[in-house]
């Protein structure tokens, strides 16, 4: 990083440097953000590309032991996916949110995707069934992506799962899927 130069956040990163270089802003591209919390995320990619149609897949539910956002009372989830709905309102059918986990989603999206975004629950398992079964959605050439590459057993599982990856600000890392 250059001095004077600030990170950019996931928010930021991922469209900016990873999809929009990778997919342009004109041919129409479909993809799938497990994890979106408050709809930054979703918003920040829809915002900076008007050829996106995206399902935003959350639980918003309260999993007691699982760390994160998860551990937050139900109370806080429903807050959260009110907020979401409100913030992904003005995109109309370019947004679709899912509530539900990504195991259960895989049956609700029929059509292939151009990406997936893996920013969801963090246990080991969990990651490693959401690369394995959200693979098997991707288009031939597409990008398959996540958060916290910073934590030892997403590094390993994404590694061990696709192999070696590119990596960027905030701890994104991803990788050009060719089928």
């Amino acid at each position: 990083m250059k001095i004077g130069t600030r990170a950019m956040n996931q928010n930021e990163y991922l469209p900016t440097k990873v999809l929009i270089p990778f997919f342009g802003k004109k041919k129409p591209i479909i993809g799938v953000e497990i994890g979106v919390l408050g709809a930054s995320g979703t918003v920040a990619m829809l915002n900076r590309m008007p050829n996106l149609k995206i399902y935003g897949i959350d639980p918003w539910k309260h999993f007691p032991g699982r760390g994160f956002e998860a551990e937050r009372n139900q109370e806080w989830h429903n807050e959260m996916y009110e907020h979401s709905k409100n913030r992904v309102k003005e995109f109309g059918n370019r947004c679709i949110l899912l509530r539900m986990t990504s195991d259960e989603a895989l049956e609700h999206i029929k059509e292939k995707v151009d990406f997936v975004w893996i920013d969801g629950d963090h246990n080991e398992d969990q990651v490693r069934k959401d690369i394995v079964n959200w693979k098997t959605k991707l288009k031939d050439i597409s990008i398959l992506g996540g958060h916290d590459w910073q934590i030892d057993h997403i590094r390993k599982v994404v590694k061990e799962e696709i192999g070696d990856v590119e990596t960027g600000d905030d701890f994104t890392w991803w990788k050009e899927i060719k089928k």
